[in-house]
């Protein structure tokens, strides 16, 4: 694999909301977007956590949280821009995310997802899937499969067998 820069494939124009917005402020941008998570940010305008999607439906919606901060994950993992790309598929895979916030001396300076590595190196999610199974770790589950969806490309945790292809959810 080339040493291609987080820097190098990130986006720079991140999303975010203030920790002090409502959960349906952060729904509005998501949709206006049509993106699947936004970066919370707290004091000094540093990042706090990350909201998305599934945060909302399954602890807003279906949940009793109410607020932001309650709703947001707060074990934001994030990663350098001068950190590899490779680097950064393994942070994703390890955490199962899909999106990593990149920050400088403390600073939000882009997001990097598994489509921009995918987008720059094609092939990517097959050398991924090989040394995860090499590490040991488990890609099937009894019904659904763990990996990356052969569609999109996106990592999902819910892949299903449709005509002899491995799909996410969105993509079946």
């Amino acid at each position: 694999m080339q040493n291609i820069l987080v820097r190098d494939v990130m986006q720079r124009k991140v999303k975010y909301v203030p920790l002090t917005a409502s959960v349906k402020r952060a729904a509005e941008i998501m949709k206006k977007y049509n993106i699947g998570s936004v970066i919370v940010m707290g004091k000094n305008n540093r990042p706090a956590g990350i909201v998305t999607k599934t945060d909302i439906v399954f602890k807003y919606v279906a949940g009793k949280k109410r607020k932001l901060r309650e709703v947001m994950s707060k074990k934001l993992i994030t990663i350098s821009p001068n950190k590899t790309i490779d680097e950064a598929a393994e942070l994703m895979a390890k955490h199962h995310i899909e999106k990593l916030p990149v920050v400088e001396r403390g600073k939000l300076v882009g997001i990097i997802s598994a489509s921009d590595i995918l987008r720059v190196e094609p092939g990517y999610h097959t050398i991924l899937k090989e040394e995860l199974k090499m590490k040991g770790v488990p890609l099937l589950k009894e019904e659904s499969a763990v990996g990356f969806c052969e569609s999109c490309g996106n990592y999902s945790e819910d892949l299903r067998e449709v005509n002899g292809m491995w799909l996410c959810e969105e993509c079946r």
